[in-house]
């Protein structure tokens, strides 16, 4: 029971993370919009075409660090079979 509320319990810290960039992002772009900030690169105002911009940059970026788990999880098993290998080596006969 415990191992399952562990799981659920970093699931749903996953989530609230993204949803919380989601939600950076449109609160940065709604202000940026509001108060009429200047958007340096183009000399004009923000628009919602930059907000939108922004929004999906955001996504992109989270989803592209989920997808690097399994790379990691693979270096992690590499490491982990070279120090069996290495300790077998340094085993005195």
């Amino acid at each position: 029971m415990k191992t399952h509320l562990k799981t659920a319990l970093a699931i749903a810290g996953f989530f609230s993370v993204i949803f919380g960039y989601y939600g950076y992002a449109f609160y940065s772009g709604s202000y940026f919009i509001t108060w009429q900030i200047k958007n340096p690169k183009f000399n004009r105002d923000y628009s919602n075409g930059d907000i939108l911009s922004c929004f999906f940059g955001i996504v992109f970026g989270v989803f592209s660090l989920g997808m690097a788990t399994p790379n990691i999880k693979a270096i992690t098993e590499g490491k982990v079979a070279g120090k069996i290998a290495y300790d077998i080596i340094d085993r005195k006969p």
